[in-house]
C-alpha cells in the first residue's frame, strides 16, 4: 500500500498540474494540517526527539578551562554576550532547508541574548540574514514567518497523516512519499515568489544558462527586507558568492563600506545548473555555497582581539546515519561533502589560534626593542586577532520523514513547520549549554548540538 501511494503521490506532481491546481485541491487537507501540525509555529515542542548536545575541545585546552555546560536555570536568560565581548551568527545555504535557520533566529530573538553583531551567511542563508539586518528587532520574526509562510506549499495527501495514525508501521513512508512528491512538484513547477522553471534552458545560449530563475526573490526583497537599514551596518552582514568564471570567493560586507542589494542576495543564491547565477558589478557571480557553504571563517579573519562567539546553523550535518537505500546514500553524500566543508575550516581555525596564542606569548616576553625590530614586526602583528573563540554548531538531521537527496526542494508546509520547530529547539538547547559558562579560554572550544 505504501509503495502504490508512493507511486501516486509521484506520478500526480510530474503530470504537469500547475501549482494553483494542486494547492487548490487540497485546501481541506491543509486545514487538518494546521489542525495537527500548525503552520510554522511560533513555539511548541515537534515530534523530533529533545537535541542533544555534545562539545569537543582544543586538546592543548588544560581540562579546567574547558567550557561545560551548566545546570538548566528555569526561564533565566544567558548574559554570555557581554562577557564574549563579540557575537557572531553564522547562516549556511540550503534552500528549503533553510526554515531551520529561521526557527533558531526566532528562538534567538525571543531570548534577548547573545545579540550577534555579525551576520556571514551564504545561498538560503543569506535571505534570512538580510530580512535580519533588514528591519528592527521588533520585526524580524515576523517577516521571517510572512517569507516562509509564503513560500510554503500544500502538503500531498500522504504528508497529511497526523502522528497517531493508526498504522504506525507505514505513516513514515507514506508520509515521506507525500514529501518525494512535493519535492518533485517544486521541481518541475517550481515556488512563486522565490524561482520559477525557465522552459526554455538548454534551447537557448545565455549566460549562467539554468532551471530556474529566482527573478521572483528579486522582486520579493525589497518587501521584506529595508536596505538602507540593512547598510546602516547594525548588525554587520558579510555575504559571500561564488565568481563562475574564476572559482574566486567574492564577499560582500557592510562592514568594509560595501553597499549590499537584493542583486547581492539573489547572486548569493544562483546554484547552477538549478538557479540561474546573476551578473553584479561586471561579475558572473554564483552561491557562495560553491566556495563557502558556511563561511564562518570571516568571523576570525579581523584584527579584533576580544574572544568570539559564534553560533554557526549547519543545514547538512557531518554526523549521521548509516544509509539503507540509494536514496540515503544520495543525501548522506551531500551532508558530507557540505559537512566537512565547515570540519576543515575548524580544524584551520584552531591551528591558527594556537599559533597566534604562541605568538603573543612570546611578544609579551620581548623587549620592546625587538618588538619594533622590522624583521620581527609582521610576524608579532600577524598575531592580531581573537585568541579565544567558542563556536556552537547547531547541525539540522533530516528525519526519516524527510525527502531523502530531494530534502532541498521540499517546501510543503508540515515540513517547514517542522524544521522551524526544530530550529528553535536547536537554539534553546545551545543557549542551556552556555548558560553559567566560564570566560572563555583561550584556543577553540567547539559544541555542537544535534537539532
Amino acid at each position: 500500500m505504501a509503495e502504490r501511494l508512493r507511486k501516486a503521490c509521484v506520478m500526480a506532481a510530474s503530470s504537469g498540474l500547475s501549482w494553483r491546481m494542486w494547492e487548490k485541491g487540497n485546501r481541506a487537507m491543509a486545514l487538518r494540517l494546521r489542525l495537527w501540525a500548525g503552520r510554522l509555529p511560533p513555539s511548541g515542542a515537534g515530534r523530533r526527539s529533545p537535541s542533544t548536545a555534545r562539545s569537543t575541545h582544543d586538546p592543548a585546552e588544560p581540562a579546567s578551562r574547558r567550557l561545560r555546560p551548566a545546570a538548566r536555570r528555569s526561564g533565566a536568560v544567558p548574559a554570555i554576550g557581554a562577557r564574549l565581548m563579540r557575537t557572531a551568527l553564522v547562516l549556511s545555504g540550503g534552500i528549503a532547508l533553510g526554515a531551520f535557520e529561521a526557527g533558531l533566529c526566532a528562538a534567538l530573538e525571543a531570548a534577548g541574548s547573545p545579540r550577534p553583531g555579525w551576520l556571514a551567511a551564504s545561498s538560503a542563508g543569506a535571505i534570512n540574514a538580510a530580512i535580519l539586518a533588514g528591519n528592527p528587532p521588533e520585526r524580524r520574526v515576523a517577516r521571517l514567518r510572512e517569507f516562509w509562510d509564503s513560500v510554503a506549499s500544500a502538503p500531498a495527501p500522504a504528508a497529511l497523516l497526523p502522528p497517531g495514525f493508526p498504522f504506525s508501521l507505514a505513516a513514515v513512508p507514506l508520509r515521506r512519499a507525500g514529501h518525494d512528491a512535493a519535492a518533485l512538484q517544486t521541481l518541475l513547477l517550481g515556488r512563486p515568489g522565490l524561482f520559477l522553471p525557465r522552459h526554455w534552458a538548454g534551447f537557448l545560449p545565455q549566460d549562467g544558462a539554468a532551471l530556474h530563475d529566482l527573478a521572483p526573490l528579486r522582486r520579493r526583497l525589497p518587501e521584506l527586507v529595508d536596505f538602507a537599514l540593512l547598510n546602516a551596518g547594525a548588525p554587520r552582514l558579510s555575504v559571500v558568492t561564488t565568481d563562475l568564471t574564476s572559482g574566486e570567493r567574492v564577499v560582500f560586507d557592510t562592514g568594509r563600506g560595501d553597499r549590499i542589494g537584493p542583486e547581492h542576495i539573489v547572486a548569493a543564491c544562483g546554484l547552477p545548473p538549478l538557479f540561474a547565477p546573476s551578473r553584479v558589478e561586471g561579475r558572473l557571480l554564483g552561491d557562495g555555497g560553491l566556495s563557502a557553504n558556511t563561511p564562518l571563517d570571516l568571523v576570525f579573519d579581523t584584527d579584533d582581539t576580544s574572544p568570539v562567539l559564534c553560533l554557526v546553523a549547519e543545514l547538512f550535518a557531518a554526523s549521521g546515519q548509516v544509509p539503507r537505500s540509494l536514496s540515503d546514500s544520495l543525501s548522506r553524500a551531500g551532508d558530507l561533502a557540505f559537512g566537512n566543508q565547515t570540519q576543515r575550516i575548524l580544524e584551520g581555525q584552531g591551528r591558527a589560534l594556537r599559533l597566534r596564542a604562541a605568538l603573543q606569548a612570546v611578544a609579551e616576553r620581548l623587549p620592546a626593542g625587538l618588538r619594533a625590530d622590522p624583521a620581527l614586526a609582521p610576524a608579532l602583528a600577524a598575531a592580531a586577532g581573537p585568541g579565544a573563540a567558542t563556536v556552537v554548531r547547531l547541525g539540522y538531521h533530516a528525519t526519516p520523514e524527510d525527502a531523502g537527496p530531494g530534502k532541498l526542494f521540499d517546501f510543503s508546509a508540515d515540513s517547514l513547520a517542522r524544521r522551524w520547530r526544530a530550529g528553535e529547539a536547536g537554539l534553546r538547547a545551545a543557549l542551556r549549554l552556555l548558560e553559567g559558562a566560564p570566560p572563555a579560554a583561550p584556543g577553540l572550544t567547539v559544541h555542537e548540538v544535534a537539532a
